[in-house]
């Protein structure tokens, strides 16, 4: 089965980036994992022109995502990164997410950015949420979910790191209890 997850870094007091909607200096306020069973990932313009701009200062090797499909909501004009399978949309979430779902060929969709993955969750698509919570007060920043959805969550596991952050994953449950 195909799950659609939204992996994140979070601040204690809920924001994953600071005022300037790029993440905190702070060198330990990252995502630490990625996905290992990415089959496509999904992102909107913002993220992408950040990976865009990676890869320009660093090269092929700065472009940070699995082999695979990736899906960019845009409504924006872009170039492609050279050897990525890039497809550019424009459209609801909802329009897209089964021809999303059956280009990962069995693996999970990867959803990066704030914006898509409360679209995501507002539309009843989410299917699980990673999050790295890092024992940092931002204050002021990125939500982490900036749409408002009412949607049970479960927690399915919580595990403490060394760094003093703490990385949970739920299961969100779409019209039902957990």
């Amino acid at each position: 089965m195909v799950r659609t997850v939204y992996y994140a870094s979070v601040s204690l007091d809920g924001f994953t980036a600071d005022d300037d909607a790029g993440p905190p200096e702070d060198h330990r306020f990252r995502v630490a994992e990625s996905p290992a069973n990415a089959g496509a990932v999904v992102m909107g313009a913002g993220t992408y022109g950040r990976l865009q701009r990676q890869v320009g200062e660093g090269g092929a090797d700065a472009w940070d995502c699995p082999p695979g499909p990736v899906w960019v909501y845009t409504h924006r004009e872009f170039p492609a990164v050279a050897g990525a399978d890039i497809m550019f949309v424009r459209g609801p979430v909802e329009e897209f997410a089964a021809d999303i779902a059956d280009s990962a060929n069995g693996g999970d969709v990867w959803l990066r950015g704030v914006d898509l993955a409360g679209q995501y969750l507002h539309h009843g698509l989410l299917d699980e949420l990673r999050l790295v919570v890092h024992p940092v007060l931002l204050g002021s920043g990125r939500p982490l979910l900036p749409l408002a959805a009412e949607r049970p969550a479960l927690l399915l596991s919580a595990r403490p790191s060394a760094d003093g952050s703490v990385r949970l994953c739920y299961g969100i449950h779409a019209g039902q209890e957990p």
